[in-house]
């Protein structure tokens, strides 16, 4: 921070009632401020630093978590926990932002773990064995690109649209991919349990998927652990698109139509879920007319994710039909 904005930012520092603040110097004409603020009123405070200081040159803020503090600090009145209660149940939205796009990215570590997820899926349906089902599960890195789509849709960001697109993509293509050469290559019974499960869309697919986007973007907002909300949504995504591939490659066309509706049934459900989440936790950009744009790309997108629902629900009473 400039040394000519000290005495305003330890206005604003104080005025949010910041549990602790140093000031130190950084260089000649720069200032060092240390805030240990809770996580309530993060979001807030990092919002006002960034409209006064962000066109400011050298102006840096780093966000660093804390496992405690001691001495521990006093409990707020009931009164002052209402006020606030709706902003803590969720980090700030730097903090999310920078969490989800790290997770987002297309990387060769997540095209090794895709294929790998496909392989052992796809074996783990033709042996019709749970165990391996779900082991493909706990590797599949399709959380991250999925709740960043939703992400970036709130935030209003196309260029983050775009990547969560492109990983997405690459990812399912890949996943399609290997699936199909394993059935090309081994036989795959059509009547398998394990498969035949991933051919027929019932309510409780839909129910599944809706509850993983919404797992997906709450786990993600109040900072908890990803790792096992990753394998909820990867249960709803890689075995119907590993026996989508098996069947393909078997020359089972039809079925295999039945499990790509239903991934596509599961995929739309869970980013309709995690939008909606994303919205209800009013997590927007910052900028008042950034913020107005991305309100009205979330709803057109809301709008759009449930019209390809509907028709998706058509194609599956008809292919249930016939």
């Amino acid at each position: 921070m400039p040394q000519i904005k000290k005495e305003q930012s330890e206005r604003i520092i104080k005025k949010m009632d910041v549990m602790d603040y140093s000031c130190s110097k950084f260089s000649k004409t720069h200032l060092k401020f240390d805030i240990i603020v809770k996580m309530d009123r993060s979001e807030e405070l990092l919002e006002i630093f960034q409209k006064e200081f962000s066109v400011l040159d050298g102006f840096r803020i780093i966000i660093i978590p804390i496992e405690t503090y001691i001495p521990f600090p006093e409990e707020e009145s009931n009164s002052e926990n209402l006020e606030t209660k709706k902003q803590s149940e969720r980090i700030s939205r730097e903090e999310i932002y920078a969490h989800v796009s790290e997770m987002s990215q297309l990387t060769r570590i997540y095209m090794i773990l895709v294929a790998a997820s496909a392989f052992v899926a796809s074996i783990g349906l033709l042996n019709d064995d749970v165990a391996v089902i779900i082991g493909a599960m706990i590797i599949a890195p399709l959380l991250g690109p999925n709740i960043g789509l939703s992400l970036a849709t709130v935030m209003g960001n196309r260029k983050f649209i775009v990547r969560s697109v492109k990983t997405n993509l690459i990812g399912f293509l890949i996943a399609a991919a290997v699936s199909i050469a394993v059935g090309m290559i081994f036989v795959v019974n059509p009547q398998n349990p394990s498969i035949v499960l991933r051919t027929d869309i019932g309510r409780g697919s839909f129910f599944l998927a809706l509850a993983s986007g919404l797992a997906g973007s709450l786990a993600l907002t109040t900072g908890l652990t990803t790792a096992l909300v990753g394998v909820m949504v990867a249960v709803a995504l890689m075995p119907p698109l590993a026996a989508f591939g098996l069947l393909i490659g078997s020359g089972n066309f039809y079925l295999a139509f039945g499990a790509f509706l239903l991934f596509l049934v599961n995929l739309i459900s869970i980013n309709l879920a995690a939008t909606v989440s994303f919205m209800a936790q009013n997590i927007k950009p910052i900028e008042e007319e950034e913020s107005r744009k991305a309100k009205i790309t979330a709803r057109k997108s809301i709008m759009l994710l449930a019209s390809i629902l509907i028709i998706l629900f058509a194609l599956i009473r008809f292919h249930i039909i016939y």
